[in-house]
């Protein structure tokens, strides 16, 4: 990996601005409808019917989560993860055909989608994690016994390109558009402008989520596994971890009262959050009545897929330096291990206790 030099501000100055478009597990926890904060001209219409030049779409948006630009962590590197998010970037920003208000527009509705759907799910582009996540579904409903029943929903491009879909989401979603005709003719305008880019809606940014939320909801999107493998994270590990750090959320939920966190401030507390729920993920996947995967397999995942973000020390939804992420998983590993003869799995509350002792360790790094 290489030390942080130059580029990578610009690398995090990019996924500021488009991560300000998202709204934080939180904020979709509260409320889904969104303050009205933003208007923004769609101007490649001229030749797209049911879109007009002159026309403001008013964007829905969560605000900004940054009014500059939060510390650095000095020990920071340039990961794999974050050189290839950067590409998808840096090809959706240096598409001819790139708009800022229909990227917004499209996480947006993506988002909300992912949120709001119940049916069938299918896990992966073309369904290759089906299986897989059925099993960890099982597994970990077992493993950690829950009162709440975890639901998971998969988030995908293709999404953006189906009439179908994308018809009911404007519909669902959009508060210009009062009926469903109205919602097939901006799906169709919508699909034209899709068919001159490589980038709308193909581009795995339209599908990077990974969140989880009180009601028991889990979401897990094509990109940020896309991304993940990419970096040469083997696939089964990828979801597995990506869906047993969100799993472990769940567990926060649940014990949020008992547990009755008191930082010094946001930054802080998703810092602790997150680390545990790290912390959590890699016990259950090295345990044997878990995933039973190696250290060799675990510290891949945690070495590659560092988002750059972690490396802003004083932003709200900081996750930890990678050397903190890397030694929390560490940590989860060897208590797994410790215990391997016996099979014995630690209820979540004796976990949360071996964190609470790691974890001035963890933030003296």
């Amino acid at each position: 990996m290489k030390k942080m030099g130059a580029h990578i501000w610009l690398v995090g100055l990019v996924i500021i601005i488009l991560i300000s478009w998202s709204c934080s597990k939180e904020q979709l926890d509260k409320t889904i409808t969104t303050p009205m904060v933003e208007q923004a001209k769609v101007d490649k219409t001229s030749d797209t019917p049911g879109l007009k030049k002159d026309h403001t779409y008013k964007i829905e948006n969560c605000g900004l989560r940054y009014t500059g630009i939060p510390a650095l962590d000095d020990s920071c590197t340039l990961t794999d993860f974050a050189v290839i998010l950067f590409g998808y970037i840096n090809s959706l920003v240096s598409d001819p055909d790139y708009q800022p208000a229909l990227t917004q527009y499209y996480a947006e509705l993506n988002k909300k989608y992912a949120v709001h759907y119940r049916g069938d799910n299918y896990f992966g582009k073309d369904g290759e994690y089906d299986q897989l996540a059925k099993k960890r579904w099982r597994e970990l409903n077992a493993f950690w016994d829950l009162k709440k029943e975890i639901t998971l929903n998969a988030q995908h491009t293709i999404s953006l390109d189906n009439r179908e879909t994308l018809a009911a989401m404007i519909e669902s979603f959009d508060p210009l558009v009062r009926n469903r005709e109205e919602a097939y003719a901006k799906a169709d305008a919508l699909i034209a402008y899709n068919s001159s880019s490589p980038n709308y809606p193909e581009n795995p940014f339209f599908a990077l989520e990974a969140f989880t939320l009180r009601n028991g909801l889990l979401v897990i999107g094509d990109g940020l596994l896309q991304t993940l493998v990419e970096t040469g994270i083997d696939e089964k590990v990828a979801f597995t971890a990506v869906i047993s750090h969100e799993w472990w959320h769940q567990v926060h939920y649940e014990y949020e009262d008992k547990w009755n966190l008191e930082l010094e401030n946001q930054a802080a507390r998703s810092r602790y959050l997150e680390l545990e729920a790290d912390f959590a993920a890699a016990y259950f996947m090295a345990h044997k009545r878990g995933a039973t995967f190696n250290w060799k397999l675990i510290e891949q995942y945690f070495t590659l897929s560092f988002n750059v973000g972690d490396c802003f020390i004083q932003s709200n939804q900081h996750h930890g330096t990678p050397e903190q992420r890397y030694m929390a998983a560490k940590y989860g590993y060897k208590l797994a291990d410790n215990s391997k003869k016996k099979g014995f799995i630690l209820s979540p509350e004796q976990v949360h206790k071996e964190f609470l002792k790691l974890y001035p360790v963890l933030i003296a790094m």
